[in-house]
């Protein structure tokens, strides 16, 4: 039912991500609204996934039957409409912005640095290769597991991040798709992406870069060379998006939002800009062009710091650990 749904209504780039294990769900017969208990807050996850004139009838369900909602990562025109619906006090503002490449658009010349990092990749014999999870046998699922907990060891995030981030599944629906990463004369697999789908009207229109990872290599670029092979591919066929995911407190939007709230939220912007993990993310997805809508969140709290503590809970993360690791850079 809610694969259904997400085929037919799913055109945020987050949609798929509201299928993972661990989500409780507000189901109507028309659509259902994902979201985590988390430091008393019902987290929501994105924008619901319905029909658009539906929208309002399925927030509306949703609020009488929550206690503490809290509205996370929703485009700007879903986040004032949920602030809107009833008399209870919510407070908007920005939290960041996604990365999304128009792959319909005429193709721009690559940056310096990745031309740079194709160029090294083609010398190391680097490719792409489409694999189906579910065809993948026991030794070449050890083999990304090997991957991921070896990427998580070095990662600034040292956990397997859920929620904003769906977890690395072998289940195969035939939507998601997975990616594995290799090089030199004997192809060996050094690293995995998976792309999540995203519709328009039932028909795929763009694919998130839900999950990259790659073991440590002398090959410089990994991420630009994988990402700009995955772009040219997708346009290849046909596909109109790759959104590159969220960069969290970057260029924060606050105008027309909640005074008080908006000045916690840009000083948060201000004192988390040097953190390591963050500063990378801005980095390596700024040397792609293309869009850069705005996210939001809706609180009934006047403390922007709760908002971060329950999406940190939501998504497993450890907040002592990002700090340590960022300070120790």
């Amino acid at each position: 039912m809610k694969h259904d749904l997400v085929r037919a209504y799913g055109s945020d780039p987050i949609s798929y991500s509201t299928l993972q294990g661990g989500l409780s769900y507000f189901e109507t017969s028309f659509g259902y609204v994902a979201y985590q208990r988390a430091f008393g807050f019902e987290l929501t996850l994105g924008p619901p996934v319905c029909a658009s004139g539906d929208r309002a009838e399925l927030l509306q369900r949703f609020l009488r039957d929550s206690r503490r909602p809290l509205f996370f990562y929703l485009p700007r025109d879903v986040a004032m409409l949920a602030a809107g619906l009833e008399e209870r006090r919510f407070r908007v503002s920005g939290m960041g912005v996604d990365k999304v490449m128009a792959l319909d658009a005429p193709e721009r010349e690559a940056s310096a640095k990745v031309r740079g990092a194709l160029k090294k990749a083609a010398r190391a014999g680097f490719e792409v290769l489409e694999v189906r999870p579910s065809e993948l046998s026991a030794s070449e699922r050890e083999r990304l597991g090997a991957i991921t907990r070896a990427y998580l060891r070095k990662s600034a995030v040292p956990v397997e991040m859920h929620f904003l981030n769906r977890p690395l599944s072998f289940d195969d629906d035939g939507l998601a798709r997975m990616f594995v990463l290799r090089q030199g004369e004997e192809a060996r697999v050094f690293g995995y992406a998976v792309l999540d789908p995203y519709f328009d009207g039932g028909r795929i229109q763009g694919y998130l870069l839900n999950l990259i990872r790659f073991e440590p290599t002398r090959l410089w670029g990994v991420y630009y060379s994988a990402v700009a092979t995955l772009a040219s591919r997708l346009r290849a066929e046909g596909v109109r998006q790759l959104s590159l995911g969220f960069c969290p407190l970057v260029d924060v939007d606050t105008e027309g939002c909640s005074p008080v709230l908006a000045r916690q939220v840009r000083w948060l912007e201000r004192q988390l800009a040097g953190v390591g993990y963050l500063a990378r993310l801005r980095e390596i997805k700024g040397e792609f062009p293309g869009l850069t809508p705005q996210r939001y969140f809706v609180t009934p709290s006047p403390l922007a710091v709760t908002t971060l503590v329950a999406l940190l809970r939501a998504c497993r993360v450890p907040f002592s650990e990002i700090l340590r690791r960022s300070i120790s850079e």
